[in-house]
């Protein structure tokens, strides 16, 4: 390939050069490529997008890759699973933009020796490349709770007023690719009525949590398991059947067998082959009742929230520290002891914010303490004690190790 005027560049003058190179014809593809620049160079109409390995092989596979972010957003680029961030990076050497320039098997191996003209449109010393991040959900969270769902009465209120939201519409305005925001509705345990996405407001949720617990505590399901199709005809008069479902599917885990026929009751009616039966999952029932307990009640003192936490969960289920991870603080130091309600959802998503809202909260970090409010920010690449070691200080505190900001917290 050589730079020159297309109009003067003939292959007597190719020959030369190759004989001032002491090279034969023969040693080189038959077809020479001479590049010139265009008269009128055109940066603005494209831009460049560097492709990593996972966005390369949606593309080649017909799959799609959607660019999101209103105007006040940085933009990403999503997958069906993944979301990058878009960020433009320099580089010293021009890049070339030759839309005509043969590559690879575009160039025959033999034939004639033949002269082809490739023009130069654009010259970038500019592009922009991908890098994975974490989607941008919290503006998920705010969509669903301007109109939460608080039983079919309530919709005409005023206060239920708000947008809902299908799919598709929150495609198009959250920042995450098809399975993350998908799998952060199941998080925020959002609930699909009617072909919309609805938070359910919590008292609300709380009220048929109860009824359901209640409802089994009646007919011995708590040791026997839930039977869905039951329960949903016994309280579907009470609240929407797809609502039930949810809290269900929620707080109980799927029993992988039925039942045995022994254990029930002789008058009831037989089982259905394909009936689906649910036993509540402890760690999940549990915290919801702790997060009932502290979420209006701002400080408590430790000793007796134990004692009303363990009063309050269903009969035969224990309460445990670790169901507390994520959603309350205990302050260790307090003359008596206190615990409060502080939810890992309610901090930014951004994890240099993040840990400058942590750090505000609490001087001093024990490990234990610290990690359930930064694991959702690990990565592949960084881990819990990665990011710790990025953005904490470590020191000792009566023998323990403990994490204190690296800049001044604002």
């Amino acid at each position: 390939m050589m730079e020159c005027d297309h109009n003067e560049r003939t292959l007597e003058d190719i020959n030369t050069v190759l004989e001032y190179a002491k090279l034969e014809a023969s040693d080189v593809k038959p077809t020479v490529q001479c590049i010139y620049f265009s008269q009128q160079l055109d940066n603005q109409s494209f831009k460049l997008l560097e492709l990593n390995d996972t966005v390369l092989e949606t593309l080649t596979n017909g799959e799609k890759a959607v660019i999101r972010g209103s105007a006040e957003d940085m933009a990403v680029l999503c997958t069906s699973s993944a979301t990058f961030e878009i960020k433009e990076a320099e580089i010293s050497n021009s890049m070339l933009i030759t839309p005509q320039l043969a590559i690879g098997q575009d160039v025959e191996d033999s034939g004639t020796q033949n002269i082809q003209v490739a023009k130069v449109i654009s010259v970038m010393n500019n592009y922009y490349e991908l890098r994975p991040c974490k989607p941008r959900i919290s503006k998920l969270k705010k969509l669903l709770e301007e109109n939460m769902f608080s039983g079919r009465e309530c919709e005409d209120d005023e206060q239920h007023q708000g947008h809902k939201y299908s799919l598709e519409d929150l495609l198009d305005i959250v920042q995450g690719s098809e399975s993350e925001i998908k799998e952060s509705l199941k998080k925020l345990k959002a609930c699909q009525i009617e072909g919309l996405w609805r938070v359910l407001d919590f008292n609300f949720l709380s009220q048929v949590l109860n009824h359901i617990i209640q409802l089994c505590e009646e007919n011995d399901w708590l040791s026997t398991g839930i039977p869905l199709e039951e329960c949903m005809e016994t309280l579907g008069q009470l609240f929407p059947k797809e609502v039930i479902t949810h809290i269900i599917q929620c707080y109980a885990d799927e029993m992988k067998s039925a039942p045995s026929q022994r254990d029930q009751d002789p008058e009831d009616q037989p089982m259905e082959i394909d009936a689906k039966f649910f036993t509540f999952n402890e760690d999940k029932v549990c915290q919801f009742f702790a997060e009932l307990i502290l979420r209006s009640s701002g400080k408590f003192n430790f000793k007796e929230f134990l004692r009303v936490w363990e009063q309050t969960v269903p009969q035969g289920m224990k309460t445990s520290l670790s169901q507390l991870e994520g959603i309350a603080l205990i302050e260790r130091d307090a003359v008596p002891e206190v615990i409060g309600y502080y939810p890992v959802e309610d901090l930014p998503e951004d994890v240099g914010e993040r840990f400058n809202q942590l750090f505000k909260t609490r001087e001093k970090w024990s490990l234990a303490d610290i990690s359930p409010y930064i694991r959702d920010m690990t990565t592949k690449k960084l881990d819990v004690g990665g990011l710790l070691t990025k953005y904490a200080r470590a020191s000792m505190l009566n023998g323990v190790k403990v994490f204190s900001s690296r800049r001044p917290v604002i």
